[in-house]
């Protein structure tokens, strides 16, 4: 990412850097911002309809043949218009602190861990049997279920004891939460998991892609952490 920063700065073919926070984007399409034409308003609006929501904002350099777009890794916290390449918003973001809790969780297995900046400063894995699904019919496969979802539980639960136990001489600090896994299983973890719950609004919309929620995972989950999204649009 910081390669790209500087080919933005470096190029001459930016004319305008515009920053917006996740609010922004959600509203452009109403508000605007000040400072753009209605050309460039319409460029943008166009590419932020095709980009699609982002909870993190997005810094948008504009020239007058493309845009690129950055979905940043954490929230842009103010919205700014400038002539020219202007990356410094992002650098400073990009050379940030934050502290990030993270939660990776498949059946069977889960993973927890709190980073500063990229550098991890708590990890906890372990593995809890979760029997697999059962083909047959009847009272047998009723009993299986039955068993299954109590082992369910007692994964969600075990998982939810350790976030507390890792997050906790940090719980003041952490910026933002994390989660990986299968989406459905992360959606009943957190409902049944009260911490979740009261961390939901530090909790980030996107899904850290991982394998297994192992030690070998979470020593190079930064590089998921702090990954931008990037687009660029050829205008015509």
């Amino acid at each position: 990412m910081l390669r790209l920063l500087t080919e933005v700065e470096e190029g001459d073919w930016c004319r305008r850097s515009v920053y917006l926070k996740p609010a922004a984007i959600a509203s452009f399409a109403k508000n605007g911002v000040d400072g753009l034409g209605d050309a460039e308003r319409q460029v943008l609006a166009d590419v932020l309809e095709e980009v699609g929501p982002s909870d993190t904002g997005a810094a948008l350099f504009m020239g007058d043949n493309r845009v690129t777009a950055v979905l940043p890794p954490f929230p842009l916290i103010a919205d700014s218009l400038h002539e020219g390449a202007s990356t410094t918003e992002l650098r400073e973001l990009l050379e940030s602190q934050v502290v990030t809790g993270v939660v990776l969780l498949r059946m069977g297995r889960y993973g927890v861990a709190v980073l500063r900046g990229e550098f991890l400063s708590a990890t906890k894995t372990d593995t809890r049997h979760v029997k697999n699904r059962h083909r047959a019919g009847g009272s047998s496969q009723r009993r299986f279920m039955r068993s299954r979802d109590r082992l369910i539980r007692e994964l969600f639960d075990k998982t939810c004891e350790v976030v507390a136990t890792v997050f906790e001489p940090f719980r003041k600090d952490i910026d933002y939460v994390l989660l990986g896994g299968e989406r459905n299983a992360l959606r009943a973890f957190r409902e049944r998991c009260r911490l979740m719950q009261d961390l939901e609004p530090k909790i980030l919309n996107r899904t850290l892609q991982m394998d297994k929620p192992n030690h070998a995972t979470l020593e190079s989950i930064a590089f998921e952490v702090w990954k931008s999204r990037v687009l660029t649009f050829e205008l015509k």
